[in-house]
């Protein structure tokens, strides 16, 4: 409703207020106007249902501004609740990468999560992390992640241990068991675990240690499947990574102090 609009419908209200008025003057203290007032109810009706209709819309808009207004704060507060849930979480993954940190041999440092590539069969990481050197080892939290494969300008690409590329030398805390384990794009390959001392699904490996690339101790996969090979002495193993760092913020990057001998992917 425009303002040309408005004035004229109260034009109008005002005149019929008016003739009213009149008519009522005239007609005053004579019978007349008893049986004139029917009909001026009449004619007051139209004014008594728009002013009614233009309170409602004024109502309406006062509700709906209200409505929007409290939209807003609640938009607002719910952005709030999110970020500091979001800092919290954060807070949780750098608390826990401080427990890790106490493997000697290493200047463990925290590396913040900027990216992650689409790619089914490698799923790299983009991290952000300065002073760091080329197969650096990877750590969440809750285990073993990968290594960083390029650096450039203060950022770091991480080859994940789901890369086929990368091989790990595992074991089982207790045992003579050594194995390695690969990537396969969206689960792990335990290689080279003779038949006779096959782990049980549910079991969790290790680092071993060994080629002196990792360090020994972190946790590695938990194994899903065991089935023997038809025909060999060896088990086939199946395992999923121990570490879910498709949703951790935060990542440690472990940097050896020291030059030592690198595994080299057979």
């Amino acid at each position: 409703m425009n303002f040309t609009q408005r004035s004229h419908k109260l034009w109008l209200i005002g005149l019929l207020l008016v003739g009213l008025f009149a008519i009522s003057r005239l007609f005053a203290g004579s019978s007349a106007m008893l049986t004139m007032w029917p009909a001026l109810e009449v004619l007051h009706a139209p004014v008594q249902w728009w002013q009614s209709v233009d309170l409602w819309f004024i109502e309406r808009q006062k509700l709906q501004q209200q409505y929007l207004t409290l939209e807003k704060k609640a938009q607002d507060q719910a952005a709030v609740i999110q970020e500091v849930n979001s800092l919290r979480e954060e807070n949780r993954q750098l608390r826990n990468i401080l427990e890790i940190s106490n493997i000697i041999g290493y200047r463990w440092h925290a590396a913040k999560v900027r990216g992650r590539s689409p790619e089914p069969m490698s799923q790299r990481l983009i991290l952000q992390v300065p002073d760091v050197s080329k197969d650096d080892v990877i750590v969440s939290s809750e285990g073993l992640v990968g290594v960083i494969d390029t650096i450039s300008s203060n950022h770091a690409t991480v080859r994940t241990i789901f890369d086929a590329s990368l091989a790990v030398p595992v074991t089982i805390p207790g045992t003579q068991l050594a194995a390695l384990s690969r990537g396969q794009g969206d689960s792990l390959s335990i290689n080279f675990i003779p038949l006779e001392i096959a782990p049980r699904k549910g079991q969790v490996f290790y680092t071993s240690g060994a080629g002196g690339l990792f360090p020994a101790g972190i946790a590695v996969a938990v194994i899903t499947d065991v089935q023997p090979i038809p025909g060999q002495l060896f088990a086939e193993v199946s395992a999923k990574p121990i570490a879910h760092w498709q949703r951790d913020s935060w990542l440690a990057v472990a940097s050896q102090l020291h030059s030592i001998q690198t595994f080299t992917t057979p």
